[in-house]
């Protein structure tokens, strides 16, 4: 079990800022104006010193995953102190747990999270981000062609978290959902966007929205 964080569950969600200053200047400015508990970032820094900079002004709580444009520095950022992972389990205040899959996901990936959700017990307080987004959720690229992954989607359909949360997929920003779990694409590349996501504390989302970072 990862770092435990005291946080009161408003969140901002990002992924995909590939390098862009003034993305990292907005989600900056945003996660300090904004009253956030926790900052997070699915992924695609395309530099190492740009994401050790990020998370470095980022002032709340931080997470983040590698994305599949980092991989060439994946194991430099993953293994010091920037808070960046392929995987992570992290308790986010006592009653929330937090998921994190990056590019260089674990091959049982789909058996790992359902032992850590049935171990948890209530779906309904689980968050999952990935850089990859799960089938059919978010994963609408320019041809119309769906490229997600079909065992994202599967965890989904079979342990429904409150929440997933995903990037990569630049021109799919927004919002969807798949029964009682709400999805979010919070690719800010395109977008401009992040999305800032409030938890119930009785369980599930009580609201999504996006947020600006470029004007």
């Amino acid at each position: 079990m990862a770092n435990i964080f005291s946080v009161s569950l408003r969140i901002l969600i990002t992924s995909d800022f590939h390098a862009d200053e003034q993305l990292k200047r907005g989600a900056i400015r945003e996660a300090e104006d904004g009253d956030y508990d926790l900052f997070v970032n699915l992924g695609d820094y395309m530099d190492q010193e740009y994401a050790e900079d990020l998370f470095d002004s980022i002032d709340i709580p931080a997470l983040g995953t590698v994305g599949n444009r980092d991989l060439h520095f994946s194991g430099e950022l993953t293994e010091g102190d920037t808070p960046v992972y392929n995987f992570l389990e992290a308790d986010i205040d006592e009653e929330y747990l937090m998921i994190l899959i990056g590019a260089e996901y674990p091959e049982d990936i789909k058996d790992q999270v359902g032992e850590i959700m049935e171990e948890h017990g209530d779906s309904s307080k689980v968050l999952i981000g990935s850089h990859y987004p799960p089938k059919k959720l978010g994963d609408r690229v320019h041809s119309g062609d769906r490229v997600g992954f079909e065992e994202f989607r599967k965890i989904i359909l079979k342990y429904k978290p409150a929440l997933w949360a995903s990037g990569h997929i630049h021109e799919d920003f927004g919002r969807d959902s798949l029964f009682d779990t709400e999805f979010v694409n919070a690719a800010s590349k395109e977008s401009g966007k992040g999305s800032s996501v409030v938890l119930n504390d009785e369980g599930g989302i009580g609201s999504v929205q996006e947020v600006a970072f470029v004007e």
